[in-house]
């Protein structure tokens, strides 16, 4: 995996485009209004959901595989943020504990065994009265059921990338242990495509008591 997502960013850099997702600026919005100051973005790529977050005087630390998106991440985001190369996987990777933490677009790149270890180390370093949010692929997109099924809502992508479709059993399923609170559907706007017009996501929160 690590190989995959280096080679694409050398290949498509920007692609996704400069500009956040629609949910990052939700989400940044909403923890500066609960006064956070310390955040996570597990799998920050080249930084453009990590900008809303900066720009309102976030302290932001990011976790990211590729070289690649970490350099150009400093071009993005113009204020500097802390980012870890390294496998999500591997967290943590410092004993910091997160007000909030932000993981968009790379819950359904793993498996059953590595969505749950994922979920379970966010969660752990996560200050009591904290708050994740991760967004995640639903059923209904698009995308769903296209390529070969791997496993039940899982399946291979043209891009040879294996996806992971939520609902809302399997939200509940893996997250009701991690202080769940809420799941919404969302249509995350696709900005840089002529084909479609928005993603449909899952927005889980999750608060630490």
């Amino acid at each position: 995996m690590n190989d995959f997502w280096e080679k694409s960013f050398q290949k498509n850099r920007k692609m996704w485009g400069e500009a956040p997702s629609e949910s990052a600026v939700i989400v940044a919005n909403d923890f500066m209004q609960q006064g956070y100051k310390e955040i996570l973005i597990p799998g920050c790529g080249y930084g453009r959901n990590a900008k809303p977050f900066v720009d309102l005087n976030m302290n932001v630390t990011g976790i990211e595989i590729s070289q690649t998106a970490i350099d150009i991440a400093s071009k993005v985001v113009l204020d500097s943020f802390n980012i870890f190369k390294a496998n999500v996987m591997d967290m943590p990777f410092d004993e910091k504990k997160y007000e909030g933490i932000f993981c968009y677009s790379l819950l359904h790149l793993l498996g059953l065994e590595e969505r749950l270890n994922l979920i379970n180390k966010c969660y752990s370093q996560l200050t009591r009265g904290g708050t994740m949010i991760f967004v995640t692929l639903s059923i209904n997109d698009y995308q769903y059921g296209k390529g070969k099924e791997i496993s039940k809502n899982r399946f291979l992508s043209r891009h040879n990338v294996e996806l992971y479709f939520h609902n809302a059993t399997t939200i509940d399923e893996e997250f009701s242990e991690f202080g769940l609170i809420g799941a919404k559907e969302i249509f995350e706007p696709i900005k840089n495509s002529k084909m479609r017009n928005h993603q449909s996501l899952w927005m889980v929160t999750c608060k630490k008591g």
